[in-house]
């Protein structure tokens, strides 16, 4: 054969051979390593018990981290609701703590009490005692950060991720805001005012109208009214409860007029505060 290779099978049969001229005693299948090789290649093992026995591995058909059963029966006990919203009152989220970083580094180092009542900024920001400064002291500086800066614009119409009190915070934050990304907010806030302003124009129709039907009419312009006029009212009813305009959250609108306010102080601002005004509207 080619370079003198002889297969394992064929060595196998010569040392046979050799062991039985030299007259040897010894069972050559428990002697020779390739026999275990032949077991294992014709055996029903796995692939990992196969590597156990020849890395010589004595937790042969063992699984490691094998999980106990009674922790594996035990589950794991789920707080009540009650303890489970103070946790999440206390958790501050990081695009909030960027935000009142911000504003103690560039705005004022004291937080606004409203912001400071609530529990998760009175946990994370409690008032410390005054420290000397120092030259040679390393001063923490706000950093911008892009991705906090986004998620603040894309969660500016959630109350329930940015809270009420944050507001003024975050109408300080974003009154420098350039570019597109300025223009799409401002268009959204527009909007919400917008559908404030619908809402209310739609109720005072609304009420006029009822105003207008209940009024007392004359007898002879009174006529009775058969089973299908009735039936046509309850259609136009049905009609109108599907046509009804949603009125948006106070308080979103309420931010979105703040930060619009705010736009509309500037000097190159596009922004007329006369356009900014809500029908019927109280903070």
């Amino acid at each position: 054969m080619e370079n003198g290779h002889i297969p394992a099978w064929k060595r196998i049969a010569i040392k046979k051979q050799s062991t039985e001229n030299a007259g040897s005693s010894d069972d050559f299948s428990t002697e020779d390593p390739l026999n275990v090789t032949t077991h294992l290649s014709t055996g029903t093992l796995s692939k990992k018990e196969k590597k156990r026995i020849i890395n010589k591995d004595l937790d042969v058909g063992r699984t490691k981290n094998k999980i106990s059963k009674n922790k594996k029966d035990k589950k794991k006990q789920k707080l009540p609701r009650e303890e489970r919203m103070q946790k999440k009152q206390l958790v501050l989220k990081d695009q909030l703590r960027y935000l009142l970083d911000f504003y103690k580094n560039k705005v004022s180092k004291d937080i606004p009490e409203n912001v400071m009542k609530l529990e998760s900024v009175k946990v994370n920001y409690a008032e410390d005692e005054p420290v000397e400064t120092d030259e040679n002291m390393v001063v923490e500086v706000w950093k911008f950060a892009k991705s906090k800066q986004n998620w603040l614009i894309k969660h500016f119409f959630s109350i329930d991720e940015i809270p009420i009190e944050y507001d003024d915070i975050l109408v300080v934050y974003l009154k420098d805001l350039k570019g597109k990304v300025k223009e799409e907010l401002k268009e959204k806030c527009m909007a919400q005012l917008k559908a404030w302003n619908n809402y209310m124009i739609a109720e005072q129709e609304k009420i006029k109208a009822m105003v207008e039907n209940d009024a007392p009419k004359a007898d002879e312009d009174k006529e009775e009214e058969d089973d299908s006029q009735k039936e046509e009212k309850k259609e136009e009813k049905e009609e109108e409860k599907k046509d009804e305009v949603v009125p948006p959250r106070k308080d979103i609108v309420h931010r979105s007029q703040k930060l619009l306010l705010k736009w509309a102080e500037l000097e190159d601002s596009d922004i007329k505060k006369d356009d900014l005004e809500l029908i019927n509207f109280t903070a």
